[in-house]
Formats: C-alpha cells, structure tokens, sequence
C-alpha cells in the first residue's frame, strides 16, 4: 500500500529545506558529456547542444555521433567551426613532405579544460523501508559530493579526444573516460570511425549514455549480476570501460557499432582475458539525421524548439560477455579461505525505440540476460576441530528481464516534467520469480544555462527478494519478506549540477 504522511505540511517544509541545501552545494546525481570545453572551442551556448544538460538536443546528439565534431554543412570541416585560438604544431606543407617530416598538429591556445561539481540530498519517507534501512529521515551524507575535472577538444578534424577526472568525497582519484576518436577512418564520411580508451560506454542503443532527464542513465543502472551474486558487478550498457569501438553512420540514418572491451571482475579475483563484445544497429527516421547532415524528415525543425522534433528511433542489440564472481564457497566459520574465483559467461538481446513529437518525447526498451553460473554455492564449514567440509557452487543458470520507459515533455526549454519507470523480473530456482517495479516522476528545470535543478520522487513495488535478500542492484530501496509483495513510496531526492 503506498504511504504518505499524515502531517503534509512538515514534508513541505522539508522539501523546501533540503530544496535549499541542494542548491547551494552545487549537487549532482551525474557525470555527464555536457562539458563547457566545447561551448569554449565554439564560442556558443551550451544549448546549442543540450536542452537540460546532459540531455542532447537532436543536433548535440549528432555533434557526439560525429565524433564531438560540428556537423557538416556544404563540405565544412570542424574547424571551419572552431572559434578558439589554437596552436600550429608543424606546417601544413609538412603533410607533403611526410615521412620525412613530423606530421603537423595543433593544440588548443588556452587549456581545454572544465569542471563539474556533483553531490545529492534525500528524504527518506515515513514509514518506508528507506527509513528503515537508513535509519534517518533527512542527512547531509552526500552533500559534498564529487568533483570532476573534463579535457576535451580536437587534434585535428579528424581525431578528437574526451578525457574525465573524478575525486569523490573520499580524496581517492578515478580515471572515470580517457579515450581517442579516430572519424572517418575509410569511406564516406562518418561511415567508418574507430574509438580507443576508457569508453564514455559501449554504444548499444543510439543515444548517449546520460540521455534521461530524471535517471543517470539512458539505460538501468541495474546490475543483474549483483542481484544473484553481491560480489557481481557488471551492468549492461554502462561506462566506464576500458576498450576498443568501430562504430559509423550510414546513409545519414543508419547508425552502426562493434566493441571488444574488458571484462568484469570481482575484488580479490584476476583479471581475466578479455571476452565482452557487442554489436548495436540503429535506424530513425523523420526529423534531424543521426549524423546531423542529411535531408530532414517530413517535418523540419523550429529554431525556436531547437529540441523539438517529430521522428521515431529504432535500436536493436546483442551482447556477450564474462563476470568473474567469487562463489562465496572458501568461507569457513573464523575466518576465510579467499574468494573463490567463478566464471559466469552470459548473453544479452535487446531493443529501444524512441518516438519524439514535438515536446513530447517517449523512450522505452527491453533487455534480456542470460547468466551460465550466477549464484553463490554453500560455504565451506569447520566443526571446530580442524575439520572443514568443502563448500559447493552452484552452477545454475538464470534468466532476467529488464524493462525501461520516460515520458518526458519539453514544456520550456528551462523547465521538463517527467515520469520513468524501471521493471527488472529475475528468475529464481524453484521459487516464484522476484519482480521490482519502479515509479519515478519528476521536474528538470535549468537555474541558469549551466546551473541544473531537478527534483524526482521514488515509488516502488517490490515481490520476492532476489537471492541476494535486497533489490539495492536494482536501484530498489524496498524490501518485501520472502514469498510477499510490498507497495510504498521510498523517497525524494533534490539534485543541483554547476558545470563552469
């Protein structure tokens, strides 16, 4: 049953406290590609690219397909579009003299730097499994929240780079994306490209990975590997990996992707070879081109709603990959054998569409996982006299289902209403399958061009714990008993992102 406080009014003044708090710490729930190094290289607007960043309009989403290269207009280059100062590395005529000459480059005149700060407050509601959990109704943990640093700009027109710094709260320092985009590499233009490093995220769908108005990403953050085993951590479309992409536009509206990136693994366990790979095919058709180039679609675009657009996007996936999870079977009464290294192969299918009419934008996906060996086995056990009996593995497979949709309406180009759901329904052995369902209505609105504001709420309906005895994998905060379902509202969550 969903609850609600019987005293409205103290939850207002709450939400208006917390409202407050979140804006004066500069907070965030996500990194994002909004990044005011292009605006700099440019010399123009973040929304030239983005509605409420990171969200892209149609064509920042065909300057991030291009290889965060301004889209062609008449034969232009990308530099015909830069309006940053750089640096010559070389003459023009070196090109003519190559090998015998360095082939010439050029860098940026000032530092290509950005800067996002992050963090995020919430409300646990009353009488919430949220409450109950946390202990608490209202804390400022995360209110300091992240620190990122971006680098991003061009070699030349054909190679690009985006690199992003993180320092959490903790002091500790992350690599979070490094990697090189080599466009064009033979053919036609955007046909072919090939991209190196630590991935933003493998392109399985046609849209960046911060796409969702209210969510930190396009896709579910929900790690099904988690949800079987807590020492998984894999979760299907999410960055940030390290790895190798071919990927292209053809036709102006067929967009394409192949990777090889790394494999997932468990602490304590080595790295394995690497066996994930992926092959993604997209199609839209009416309004902008993928790669921002080609003819429109039966209805042009309003400069006045650069963000509006009446087309549909079809994607479709396939993915396989390996986990090393630890089968939980070298742990002995005091103490532990070490982490038990097991190999879980899996396979994933899935398909996205997104249909926009005008304002009106509705995304919505499916994806299918197959794991060979999720489950943790018994632990082995010691009778207190030096004996120890071995532990099993459990060597089942399993199957899962997640299911996504976001209805979101650009009702200014400052302020977007919205509502997300997110279903995941796991298999579980000789048992009912557990199912989690989750509500997320919600406002993004824009304080300033660079200054983010949104408010989300989060209802659940959970049935059956996973094996696991929490949906946490899933982003749940509900908690059913075994064999029972539940129904409540968990809680509301005020973010702020400041990108200078």
């Amino acid at each position: 049953m969903l609850r609600y406080s019987p005293r409205p009014h103290r939850w207002l003044l709450a939400l208006l406290a917390f409202a407050c708090a979140a804006v004066s710490s500069f907070a965030s729930l996500r990194s994002a590609e909004a990044v005011p190094s292009f605006a700099r290289k440019y010399n123009t607007s973040c929304l030239t690219c983005h509605t409420i960043y990171p969200a892209l309009n149609p064509f920042g989403e065909a300057f991030r397909r291009d290889g965060y290269r301004f889209p062609s207009q008449n034969g232009s280059l990308d530099s015909d579009a830069e309006k940053a100062d750089g640096i010559a590395l070389g003459q023009e005529e070196y090109k003519k003299t190559f090998p015998d000459s360095v082939w010439p480059d050029k860098i940026a005149k000032d530092v290509p730097l950005s800067a996002m700060m992050n963090g995020s407050v919430a409300a646990n509601l009353p009488k919430s499994d949220a409450k109950s959990g946390a202990g608490n109704t209202f804390t400022w943990a995360g209110l300091s929240g992240e620190f990122h640093l971006f680098a991003a700009g061009a070699f030349d027109d054909k190679v690009t780079y985006f690199a992003q710094l993180t320092v959490p709260d903790d002091g500790s320092i992350e690599i979070e994306t490094a990697y090189v985009l080599w466009n064009d590499v033979v053919g036609p233009r955007h046909a072919v490209n090939l991209w190196l490093g630590r991935l933003m995220s493998p392109q399985i769908n046609s849209f960046g990975l911060h796409s969702s108005y209210l969510s930190d990403s396009f896709l579910p953050a929900v790690s099904v590997a988690g949800l079987y085993n807590p020492s998984g951590s894999f979760t299907l479309g999410q960055g940030h990996t390290d790895g190798v992409e071919a990927n292209g536009i053809l036709g102006h509206r067929v967009d394409w992707s192949i990777g090889w990136i790394a494999s997932s693994v468990g602490s304590g366990l080595g790295m394995p070879n690497a066996e994930d790979v992926y092959a993604h095919i997209g199609v839209k058709s009416g309004g902008v081109a993928l790669d921002g180039e080609g003819m429109y679609g039966p209805n042009a675009p309003d400069p006045a709603k650069p963000w509006a657009e009446k087309a549909i996007t079809v994607d479709a996936f396939a993915y396989h990959g390996l986990s090393v999870i630890d089968n939980g079977t070298g742990t002995v009464e005091g103490g532990t054998a070490g982490a038990v290294a097991q190999r879980d192969t899996f396979n994933a299918v899935g398909g996205s569409m997104r249909a926009q009419w005008d304002s009106l934008i509705l995304n919505t996906g499916i994806q299918l996982e197959r794991h060979a060996r999720p489950y943790a086995g018994t632990a082995a056990t010691d009778d207190g006299m030096g004996n120890v009996t071995p532990g099993n593995a459990d060597r089942t497979h399993a199957t899962s289902v997640v299911q996504y949709n976001e209805l979101d309406y650009v009702l200014f180009p400052w302020f977007v209403p919205a509502v997300r759901t997110e279903f995941t329904r796991i298999g579980i052995e000789n048992s009912s399958p557990g199912t989690l369902l989750r509500i997320m209505p919600g406002v993004a609105t824009l304080v300033r061009p660079n200054i983010k504001f949104v408010l989300t709420g989060d209802i659940e309906r959970a049935a059956n714990l996973p094996p696991t005895g929490a949906w946490s994998a899933a982003g749940g905060l509900v908690a059913p008993a075994p064999s029972t379902h539940k129904f409540e509202a968990e809680q509301l969550i005020a973010t702020v992102a400041v990108a200078f």
